[in-house]
């Protein structure tokens, strides 16, 4: 079958200040169905950003659309226009493995893959060209004669050593802009699942509990071709939990040495418990070229990181962060705003110790409750939701009625947040160091590590990320959207009215894109 893949682009800050990586996830799934004989296309909009036509679609048979939930809007869109030219449309990704009825609902989507897709894709694509009965696919929702239907889950792939690398050739790698201290950033993911089920993320209910990873020698076999053929330096690990293993890690720093590839720099995930039990892990990290460490800090509040269920204080956090600091490698620390119980004395106190810790790069979320989520489940039972305008769902804006702060305040405190990371004497002052190998890679690869664009990028971001913030307040999007919603207007998907789907015993409820009704897509 021809297929053609298209990753939406989204429409949050993140879209318009173009920071971006390659999408890995449509990317192992070219690979896979191409390496099972079908034709393959990938379309990322992100980077192709002109009006999709009926010639797009028209070589295809079918369309597969990604859909995580900001981009869940656009992912509608695409779907409407390709259901005009006449084309089967599959979705899959976070937002419609949890929301299947709702995207089944727009007329649009005929059959939502749930989890990691690879393999029920292939048993699909087969299916579809057999004509065989879709009830005996695993791992896929659909509707038949008016009924919603869920296959038995399928469970996701075991030997990840054994799936093809990611389809790269398939998308515009040069086009591609993220860097890591003035070095072009090329992405990779190692590992799959993950054990610890936090309370506002939804990897665990999407990828299984079970963590699931590849050896050693996959990763850099990997690197090697991107290395070699690509001219990388910079790689960025995007599983949640490459350090889980210390053995693997220890493994990984062996083969890097094996090969010589002594004049890179790495930055990954990891978590505070895991850096604190083993020092000797991240020494040979260092060694190795980790530039850069992730960490999920959230809070400096005990009482909010007993919220989120992180089995962590102050203190372990502050033993992580020292650790790091000793053997020279950067900080990225993430912090979230707006836990339903954080008042802005308790967001305050965090926005100060950030100060204090002087992170690389620190990075404030909005507390979102996604769809997967134990969050999600506790806030639409307590009727808590302030919207469900998916395109907003980014973590820079407000969705929630919290008990501490009214949503502009929340909104008002991630701009604080951010003014008081960036521009403070602190942060000029005291940079933080390297560990001298690092340094020593950066000087030998000429990494621009100074200059007026290491003023001006930090400023236009904070420009643009401000703007946007006064755009969508709060006040400003309840009353457009009250507006909206007095229009009563049904989603159209050809142009015409059109009766939807008969879910009514599944309590059909009336579609909303981007959490409003809109004429036609």
């Amino acid at each position: 079958m021809k297929v053609l893949f298209v990753s939406p682009q989204g429409s949050n800050i993140y879209a318009k200040m173009k920071v971006g990586l390659p999408p890995l996830g449509i990317a192992y799934l070219a690979a896979v169905i191409r390496e099972a004989g079908h034709s393959v296309k990938i379309i990322d909009r992100a980077i192709e950003r002109k009006p999709m036509t009926p010639d797009d679609f028209m070589p295809f048979d079918l369309i597969g659309i990604s859909a995580d939930t900001p981009r869940y809007p656009e992912a509608l869109e695409i779907a409407g226009a390709a259901k005009k030219s006449g084309k089967m449309v599959i979705m899959g990704g976070y937002h419609v493995t949890f929301l299947d009825k709702e995207a089944l609902e727009t007329g649009v989507v005929d059959i939502i893959v749930r989890g990691e897709a690879e393999e029920i894709m292939v048993n699909l694509l087969k299916a579809l060209e057999n004509h065989d009965d879709l009830n005996e696919v695993k791992g896929i929702s659909f509707v038949q004669d008016g009924k919603l239907i869920r296959t038995p889950a399928a469970p996701p792939p075991r030997d990840l050593d054994a799936l093809p690398f990611p389809a790269r050739d398939l998308l515009p790698m040069d086009k591609y802009t993220s860097m890591m201290a003035g070095l072009p950033l090329v992405n990779l993911i190692t590992s799959r699942g993950c054990p610890f089920n936090c309370y506002f993320c939804s990897s665990s209910k999407f990828g299984g509990l079970k963590w699931r990873y590849r050896s050693a020698k996959s990763i850099a076999d990997e690197m090697e071709i991107l290395y070699h053929d690509d001219g990388y330096r910079a790689f960025a690990f995007m599983d949640d939990n490459f350090t889980l293993s210390k053995r693997r890690v220890m493994e990984f720093a062996d083969e890097l040495e094996k090969r010589n590839m002594d004049d890179i720099i790495w930055w990954c995930f990891s978590r505070v418990d895991i850096l604190i039990r083993n020092e000797d892990m991240v020494k040979r990290m260092a060694e190795s070229g980790a530039f850069q460490i992730f960490l999920g800090l959230e809070s400096h509040s005990e009482e909010t990181l007993d919220d989120y269920g992180k089995n962590i204080g102050n203190k372990e956090q502050d033993q992580a962060i020292a650790l790091l600091r000793k053997y020279g490698i950067n900080i990225h620390g993430s912090f979230i705003v707006g836990d339903i119980n954080e008042t802005k004395a308790l967001a305050m106190q965090t926005a100060r110790w950030v100060q204090k810790v002087n992170p690389r790069i620190a990075q404030f979320s909005i507390l979102t409750p996604y769809p997967g989520t134990a969050l999600y489940q506790d806030v639409e039972r307590e009727g808590r939701f302030l919207h469900k305008n998916w395109a907003l769902y980014d973590a820079l804006h407000a969705t929630v009625k919290t008990d501490g702060m009214t949503p502009d305040e929340v909104q008002k405190m991630l701009i604080k947040d951010y003014r008081m990371a960036y521009l403070n004497k602190n942060r000029i002052v005291h940079p933080p160091k390297l560990h001298p190998l690092v340094k020593l890679r950066l000087k030998d690869l000429h990494a621009k590590q100074s200059g007026l664009k290491k003023i001006i990028k930090p400023l236009s971001f904070f420009g643009t990320f401000w703007l946007e913030m006064q755009h969508t307040k709060p006040k400003k999007l309840r009353a457009k959207t009250q507006k909206q919603n007095t229009r009563n207007i049904r989603l159209k998907a050809d142009g015409h009215d059109r009766e939807g789907l008969d879910l009514s015993s599944l309590e059909k409820e009336t579609h909303m894109v981007n959490g409003m009704y809109r004429d036609e897509l």
